[in-house]
């Protein structure tokens, strides 16, 4: 069949805004290029903490629904809010779906997760057990490996890949030069993605839309949770076949509404909009993209 749609959408932790702009970042400028990369104010719903931004993802919904408030404790609440991949599992049985992440919480039982209902493939080794760069660059390459061997040879609707060494080098070490090079080797790991999207035999017949989104910032001295600008400052880059040529703001609820809207399936009672849909500025902080 021609014409058939897929969606990446690939999760990058606590990327600053600002340093993102200063940062290399080749393969997330081609997504910018093609669609649109504009900072996002994360909701005052959630605080600027992973567990409960990357369970917005997941479920389009907000922290007051969803009731995950940190990384620690899975809320027996979330259990009513399906993922965007398990919602088009049912709508759509014949799809298939795939999740990994290097943050166990995102896709395994374990502190505040299966943030995504779904659950999905996490590295042998738990990163956080050493916590330190080399583990998390080793559990990073490791989930684009896998997820870029499965993107190249599986027919996939719809993905979620997630990699946590940027916000790790930001907590240990600050937002200097080794924060700058940490996401720039995640822009590497997407650019694998990309890559494996491109090598497939049947590219020529398929429309696919990327999503890259971070969930949070950070004070310079590294960490997060608080409510300055530099924290509560998130982004969300996309482009594709499904990607509006007017977007003009973004929340991170959104990515729930438009992953499902890409395939004709309902999102029900979500606190987002396809992309395209929303015109209030007003959480959005006052910056511009700027393309390299």
């Amino acid at each position: 069949m021609k014409n058939e749609s897929h969606v990446l959408v690939v999760g990058i932790d606590g990327v600053r805004y600002d340093s993102l702009m200063s940062a290399t970042t080749p393969a997330l400028d081609q997504i910018a290029r093609n669609g649109f990369l504009l900072p996002v104010r994360v909701h005052r719903k959630n605080a600027t903490i992973s567990g409960p931004v990357w369970a917005t993802v997941a479920t389009g919904v907000y922290a007051d629904r969803h009731k995950v408030t940190g990384n620690s404790d899975h809320p027996p609440e979330l259990a009513a809010y399906q993922d965007f991949t398990a919602v088009l599992r049912a709508a759509r049985p014949e799809s298939r779906t795939m999740i990994a992440a290097s943050w166990f919480p995102v896709a395994a039982p374990t502190a505040c997760g299966p943030l995504f209902s779904s659950r999905g493939w996490v590295p042998e080794d738990d990163p956080e057990e050493a916590n330190d760069a080399g583990s998390w660059v080793s559990a990073d390459d490791s989930v684009a490996d896998y997820a870029a061997g499965r993107l190249e040879r599986e027919d996939l609707a719809a993905s979620f890949v997630y990699f946590g060494e940027a916000d790790v080098e930001a907590h240990n070490n600050g937002t200097g030069t080794g924060y700058l090079s940490a996401i720039q080797r995640c822009d590497s790991r997407l650019k694998s993605l990309l890559e494996a999207i491109e090598s497939r035999p049947r590219r020529g017949d398929e429309h696919w839309t990327v999503i890259v989104v971070t969930d949070h910032g950070h004070v310079d001295a590294g960490g997060h949770g608080g409510e300055t600008d530099a924290e509560r400052t998130a982004w969300i880059a996309a482009c594709g076949e499904s990607v509006p040529l007017d977007v003009m703001a973004v929340d991170h609820a959104d990515i729930f509404s438009q992953v499902l809207a890409t395939f004709g399936v309902a999102a029900g009672d979500t606190d987002g909009l396809d992309f395209g849909a929303r015109r209030d500025l007003q959480e959005q902080p006052a910056t511009t993209t700027v393309l390299r």
